[in-house]
């Protein structure tokens, strides 16, 4: 990015977009499989209890995901299905919901599944339940006062890509919405 353009939008931020007060905007951004594992792949340690995971965007707000436990190249993929359960409802609720999908397999990939014990912050399991709090991963990026601006989220699926909907204003007092307790 051009130094000077990089500049100005970080003392926009720092200001709270006050020059731009008013601005409203509505995104649809397909986010492409082929990216999201990139992303992934990148951000995966080389630590991590899994390998080779791979996610495959399905139409009804499903997500195949398949990876490997460990560096035992002799064990079988794990597959399973993620579905999307609730949707974040800002600004009191920034919390995207997936259920595991497993069926009959629950019981049998109890020990395969440990790996949720490691996910990063921000990203929590409860039984069957995924919860990814954009707020806390937003903050981890140095990004927490994005979340302030935006006023609607939705995560979808379509095949071959997740879909997230983002409205979005700077308030026209230039200052972000209060965030509920």
């Amino acid at each position: 990015m051009d130094p000077r353009l990089e500049a100005l939008l970080t003392r926009q931020r720092a200001g709270g977009f006050a020059d731009v007060r008013g601005a409203t905007a509505d995104v649809s951004i397909p986010i492409s499989d082929r990216l999201l594992n990139e992303v992934i792949a990148q951000a995966l340690p080389a630590s991590a209890p899994v390998r080779d995971l791979h996610l495959t965007s399905r139409p009804g707000n499903r997500i195949g995901v398949r990876f490997r436990i460990g560096a035992a190249s002799f064990l079988p993929p794990v597959n399973l299905t993620l579905a999307i359960e609730r949707q974040p409802e800002l600004p009191a609720s920034p919390i995207l919901v997936l259920r595991l999908e497993l069926g009959g397999l629950l019981a049998m990939a109890g020990s395969a599944l440990r790996f949720l014990d490691a996910l990063p912050p921000g990203i929590t399991v409860e039984q069957d339940r995924i919860h990814v709090n954009l707020s806390t991963l937003l903050a981890e990026r140095g990004l927490a006062e994005l979340l302030d601006y935006a006023e609607h989220v939705q995560v979808t699926t379509t095949d071959g890509a997740v879909v997230v909907a983002i409205r979005a204003a700077v308030r026209a007092s230039g200052v972000p919405r209060p965030q509920d307790g």
